[in-house]
């Protein structure tokens, strides 16, 4: 018989405000846009206790998720992005230093002769092409069929990625395989010049072409130091979850559900069983997520960008197409008064945006749906600034969430610690670095009214 949510999610034993200091632990991979940890912990710290459940709509690399398994709590992420569900599903699964350590030595040792053997073997004038099988003596690495592969990796870059690919496929144990493959999108998702891609500035999600030159040793050694410093965050996860009394029971205390639409209603979560909705809503045209990691998702499952989940479902990126913005700003007369008359002068811009708070109105419509009664929403949120026009999409934000009947509890700026959260900057982002965000905290009533959001 399947085992309830409440005897799923009973209170650890040990659960406690973590010890340890979490931020650190989630800096092994890059994630554009990730809010820091601090702000996680308080928050479900205030507004949950040990054994309940903490969603995240938008889980990206994992950190509500972690900061709240720390604290004794379920988890439930969410994410449409296949990079952000491994990760993580990754952090929440973290193994004991010890177990890294043996494994680690395999694995190694593994990896250098795959790359003794391209060494070998290798021909100057190999032009691998997307999807193939590259032979290389007694190996046949298999290529992913990304058509940009040649634009973006060199020759024998191609064949170095493809040889470490390989041996994390051959892993035996899933988790081990999964912690080989993120550390492997740590070394191309990384700042430059420490890529293992021609992409500069991919870490910002906007790539850019500029050529180095890689030797074989080189990236050997880059990988093998992005693994290692995955696994010792890794391995300090494990420990913050044997002091919150939960390592012993992640399997039931996680669960990740990735790729999903935040859009679309929740698969296997019951109504009014989360106690607090904990997310970083996505920014309108800001971070291109697919665009940047489709170069390590790649390497990861083979697949082409095209057959990973479309650019076209990411809110905030898509073009509404179709969409009636003016009869949804109608409707919506206090998010139509916060939108510059630049924009609204716009016609395919005001569309788009309009879409994207129509996109974030459906999200807080099944956020209603899922949270209890006297739960809590919090929403980490700073402003866009869309053709030199500030909007105020923290407090768009608001008015959705006040319209589809949750309760105003806190809207306040907090001051973003220089270079503690990274974003793109220029016509496709930001006016600049970053200085404030929002933290808006809705309630759900306790009285069990219906939702006042409109039908989907």
């Amino acid at each position: 018989m399947e085992k309830s949510e409440a005897q799923i999610c009973a209170p650890a034993k040990s659960a406690r405000a973590p010890a340890v200091k979490l931020e650190p632990l989630h800096r092994f991979h890059s994630y554009c846009a990730r809010f820091p940890s601090e702000v996680a912990e308080a928050a479900i710290e205030e507004h949950s206790k040990p054994g309940d459940s903490v969603l995240d709509l938008f889980c990206g690399s994992g950190t509500s998720l972690v900061a709240g398994l720390a604290q004794g709590r379920c988890v439930v992420g969410v994410d449409i992005d296949t990079l952000a569900g491994m990760l993580s599903e990754v952090k929440c699964s973290a193994h004991s230093a010890d177990d890294y350590t043996h494994w680690r030595r395999r694995f190694a040792d593994k990896l250098g002769r795959i790359f003794a053997e391209i060494e070998r073997r290798w021909s100057p004038s190999r032009r691998p092409r997307p999807g193939s099988a590259l032979p290389l003596g007694s190996r046949v690495l298999r290529l992913p069929a990304f058509p940009e592969l040649n634009y973006w990796f060199p020759p024998q870059l191609i064949a170095a990625l493809a040889g470490i690919a390989e041996a994390a496929h051959d892993c035996c144990d899933s988790h081990h395989e999964k912690v080989a493959l993120v550390s492997l999108s740590a070394s191309i998702i990384a700042k430059w010049p420490n890529t293992l891609s021609y992409a500069m500035d991919i870490d910002h999600t906007r790539p850019h072409k500029r050529v180095q030159q890689f030797r074989l040793g080189r990236v050997l050694e880059t990988y093998l130091l992005r693994l290692d410093r995955t696994l010792a965050c890794l391995g300090s996860l494990h420990s913050a979850y044997e002091q919150a009394g939960v390592a012993e029971d992640l399997a039931r205390r996680v669960r990740i559900i990735c790729p999903h639409d935040a859009r679309s209603p929740l698969p296997g979560v019951a109504d009014e069983s989360q106690v607090i909705v904990l997310t970083s809503p996505p920014y309108f045209n800001a971070v291109d997520y697919p665009r940047a990691h489709r170069m390590s998702v790649c390497w990861m499952n083979g697949h082409a960008p095209a057959e990973l989940a479309s650019r076209q479902d990411y809110i905030g990126l898509h073009r509404a197409t179709g969409f009636d913005s003016t009869a949804w700003l109608g409707e919506h007369p206090e998010v139509k008064r916060l939108v510059p008359r630049p924009i609204l002068n716009d016609e395919a811009l005001g569309r788009r945006l309009a879409g994207f708070f129509a996109d974030l109105e459906k999200v807080l419509q099944e956020i209603w749906r899922l949270l209890r009664p006297g739960g809590h929403a919090v929403f980490v949120i700073g402003d866009n600034v869309i053709k030199a026009q500030r909007v105020a999409s923290h407090a768009a934000l608001l008015e959705l969430g006040q319209s589809v009947g949750l309760r105003k509890r806190q809207a306040s700026p907090r001051e973003i610690v220089s270079l503690r959260r990274r974003y793109p900057v220029g016509p496709f982002g930001f006016d600049g670095p970053m200085t404030h965000e929002y933290v808006v905290v809705l309630q759900k009533p306790f009285s069990r009214r219906k939702s006042h959001a409109r039908p989907r």
